[in-house]
């Protein structure tokens, strides 16, 4: 059975930033088919981001058809709930100080209890937060960008 995916959101917002990046990952798109998802959390923050009507009007195209099509990831109680389990072992057993850290770190951790949940492997640039939140949350998988977007 073939991998389902999600995307992180630097991996659009860099496609957006560099011509190079944008062929590679509409190559992928294309490559994965209906065996990719948008997550929740992804919506939020490219919502978050859109500051103009021209970025709210191209947020909201690329997010309507996986909503029309439920293929989205949203994260259950339960992911929640691991995603606070997993940043209290960082910061426990890795010293990472929550209250410096970024907030996108609480938006990582969620991001990827739901994907775990539902079996959906990550694509991200950001590889160092997600191995650190991996090392704490079993089952979870991601997936280089680079490395897949090729």
């Amino acid at each position: 059975m073939a991998d389902i995916y999600a995307l992180d959101t630097n991996v659009y917002v860099n496609a957006l930033r560099n011509a190079d990046r944008l062929a590679k990952l509409k190559r992928f798109l294309m490559r994965a088919g209906t065996r990719l998802r948008v997550h929740a959390v992804v919506a939020l923050e490219l919502r978050a981001g859109a500051r103009t009507p021209a970025h709210d009007d191209a947020v909201a195209r690329l997010l309507s058809p996986y909503a029309e099509r439920e293929r989205v990831v949203v994260p259950s109680f339960d992911a929640f709930s691991q995603a606070g389990r997993v940043l209290a072992a960082l910061g426990v057993r890795e010293r990472v100080v929550l209250a410096d850290a970024p907030g996108s770190l609480t938006n990582d951790a969620v991001l990827a209890a739901s994907c775990r949940e539902t079996g959906v492997v990550l694509v991200t640039e950001n590889h160092k937060d997600f191995a650190a939140i991996q090392r704490h949350l079993r089952g979870f998988r991601f997936a280089d960008a680079e490395s897949l977007l090729h």
